[in-house]
């Protein structure tokens, strides 16, 4: 199967990408907090990210764990103080990192393997694309949360001057858009 194969190769250029992925956050114009932190702790964080990502592929993630993981990363770094561009765009470095390994490695040189990846290619796009929403989603109720506690605004202003859907449920999600990222058969 492909995702095998993916996980295995990943799992086999896992350094790489990892190496590739702090070189380019330390030469992003875009990334300056990020660049604050030590060459271990980046490490540590992006080989967590990408054993995620692995873990999403072999066994198949369910909601709660991937919302769980993401959430967590999204209220860290808040409480961190780098802002959330930044976390999207490292997000953006792996997912670009990643793919270009894949087409590196001949994944896609055959129709039959093409129209195979095609539900892999789904799958790595739910984990993204969870991540940016839960990451974004814990880190907007993070602020919410420490402007409310400041005892300054109404909850009426609060609402006002966020931006609409900031604080969207996971039942209003599923019900206005159909998302249910689960992959679990």
């Amino acid at each position: 199967m492909i995702s095998s194969k993916l996980t295995e190769l990943i799992k086999i250029n896992i350094e790489r990408m990892n190496k590739e992925w702090i070189k380019r956050v330390r030469a992003s114009e875009h990334i300056k907090t990020y660049k604050k932190l030590s060459t271990d702790e980046l490490r540590s964080r992006n080989i967590i990210f990408f054993n995620n990502l692995v873990v999403w592929l072999n066994e198949g993630g369910s909601h709660s764990e991937i919302k769980s993981y993401f959430s967590k990363v999204g209220r860290e770094r808040y409480h961190e103080g780098i802002p959330l561009v930044e976390i999207n765009f490292t997000i953006i470095t792996a997912k670009k990192i990643l793919w270009e390994l894949i087409l590196s490695e001949g994944f896609f040189d055959n129709a039959l393997a093409i129209y195979q990846a095609l539900e892999m290619i789904t799958i790595i796009y739910d984990f993204f694309d969870m991540g940016y929403f839960y990451i974004s989603k814990e880190y907007s109720e993070e602020v919410y949360d420490t402007i409310k506690n400041l005892n300054k605004f109404t909850d009426e202003e609060l609402k006002k001057y966020l931006s609409p859907g900031t604080l969207i449920t996971d039942k209003e999600l599923k019900s206005t858009f159909g998302i249910n990222f689960s992959i679990k058969k």
